[in-house]
């Protein structure tokens, strides 16, 4: 905080995203803070630290769990409770429990006045951890609706898009409840592709012209969803009407950490252990399998030119790879300068983004442990062809927890993986069984680190040895 003459201001740094200005005005205000995601809770305790007197009440709903990992470190709220921690959404799914903490958030900022100002927290699983259907739709139904639309393969943006349509404080309807506060600022940690301030966690404090029901009933047909879905949400997105954009000045929104942050971290701490760091993407969204036919698609060119040498060859093949990925300008001479100078150990290739899976089997997984599975396979497969050498793969959640399991992904070498069988590892795959591999079959590979208390999707990383 800093004072100018007779006024008091909060400072916000760093802003990604510019639609805050750089510090509030609390001047004279009471503040408060509600706070909803897997990065909430530390963001409240410095939220908390920097406000200090100034900060009032506060409720923050997170996931289960939290309390216990942080229960014996420094990571701790003040002990004089004007925070409420409220825990929910077990397994990364909407719950009772989460749905009343949903109900307290909006009862409590729907209190507001203009003698206060409101602080929203907001990060990944933030939908989950704010579930609040429309009053003809119960949570069950939701839940199902999501559920189906997940095992169809939608992204997490339609997942939310529908969310939104059939929410009752997504899509900037939080807002709404809160706007007779004297100001309502939004701190948000991304966890979507490209950092769409209004999916991130279903936008519930940002006001859109979107006409959600039309895209959600896009959505439910793109999918074969139609007459499949409970009656309750067909009868509410069949008489759902686009709304007039509201106007509420006083509702600031910023984007204060993102996934580039953690792929660029990564690709520093590779160059720290000696690889030629190279970042591939900060925005993959691609289903599972086709991304691991195209990393192994770029083992299989990366490991034939440093035996051939061909670099007109090598240019043309990546561009053929790559051809429909949004891949980082710059990448392809950016390897073929560090093939050429071979000074280090080998390549790291890190990329980040998030995939989706297409469920066909009733096992127990995860899109980074499946993702791991699946290009340690493929390439273990071609490897008798190539001689790969020591390739190693990583795929994991920067949350720390990958679809209903306690892993955030996996890690595996082509040296670890030889000694399984093709039809051993294709039947994991085939029933979509990735966490059940890892956990009893590869224990060694599993990530386990418990919720991090943060989340900007998805890290990969691709190790290719130079010898």
């Amino acid at each position: 905080m800093c004072r100018e003459e007779d006024r008091l201001f909060v400072e916000i740094s760093p802003v990604i995203d510019k639609r805050l200005p750089h510090r509030v005005d609390i001047t004279d205000k009471r503040c408060h803070v509600v706070g909803f995601g897997k990065a909430v809770f530390g963001m409240a305790i410095e939220v908390e630290r920097i406000l200090d007197t100034h900060l009032k009440s506060g409720i923050l709903s997170v996931p289960c769990g939290t309390l216990d990992k942080f229960k014996n470190t420094d990571t701790q709220l003040n002990s004089n409770g004007r925070i409420e921690v409220f825990e929910g959404a077990k397994n990364n799914l909407p719950d009772k429990d989460a749905h009343s903490t949903a109900i307290k958030i909006k009862d409590f900022v729907s209190r507001l006045s203009n003698d206060d100002v409101l602080f929203v927290l907001i990060s990944g699983g933030g939908s989950a951890l704010l579930p609040l259907p429309d009053p003809s739709v119960t949570l069950e139904q939701k839940m199902l609706v999501v559920k189906m639309l997940a095992r169809s393969g939608a992204t997490i943006n339609e997942l939310n898009t529908v969310r939104i349509a059939i929410s009752s404080i997504k899509g900037g309807k939080l807002t709404v409840a809160a706007e007779n506060a004297h100001k309502i600022v939004s701190l948000v940690i991304s966890d979507i592709v490209g950092d769409p301030i209004d999916l991130i966690a279903s936008g519930p404090t940002y006001i859109s012209g979107m006409n959600y029901q039309k895209s959600a009933n896009d959505i439910i047909d793109k999918y074969g969803l139609r007459g499949q879905l409970p009656k309750a949400v067909d009868d509410l997105l069949a008489k759902l009407t686009p709304k007039e954009e509201m106007k509420i000045t006083n509702n600031h929104l910023a984007i204060i950490a993102n996934n580039s942050i953690a792929v660029n971290t990564a690709l520093q701490e590779a160059e720290k252990l000696g690889y030629h760091a190279v970042c591939l993407s900060k925005v993959i969204e691609c289903d599972v399998q086709r991304l691991s036919e195209i990393y192994l698609k770029l083992v299989i060119v990366l490991k034939d030119y440093m035996t051939l040498g061909n670099e007109e060859d090598l240019k043309t093949k990546l561009k053929e790879i790559l051809d429909d990925l949004k891949y980082e300008v710059g990448f392809i001479d950016q390897i073929l300068e560090v093939l050429k100078a071979r000074t280090k150990s080998g390549i790291c290739i890190v990329a980040g983004g998030e995939t989706t899976v297409e469920v066909k089997g009733s096992g127990i997984g995860g899109r980074n442990q499946e993702l791991t599975l699946r290009v340690l396979k493929k390439v273990l497969d071609q490897d008798h062809s190539f001689d790969f050498g020591d390739v190693g793969f990583l795929s994991a959640g920067t949350d720390g927890i990958d679809g209903p399991t306690p892993a955030a992904g996996a890690v595996g070498t082509l040296s670890t993986f030889r000694q399984y069988s093709d039809s051993s590892l294709q039947a994991y795959l085939s029933t979509n069984d990735s966490y059940t591999f890892w956990n009893k079959t590869c224990p060694r590979g599993h990530i386990v680190i418990g919720h991090t208390g943060t989340n900007v999707m998805d890290l990969h990383v691709l190790l290719l040895p130079f010898s």
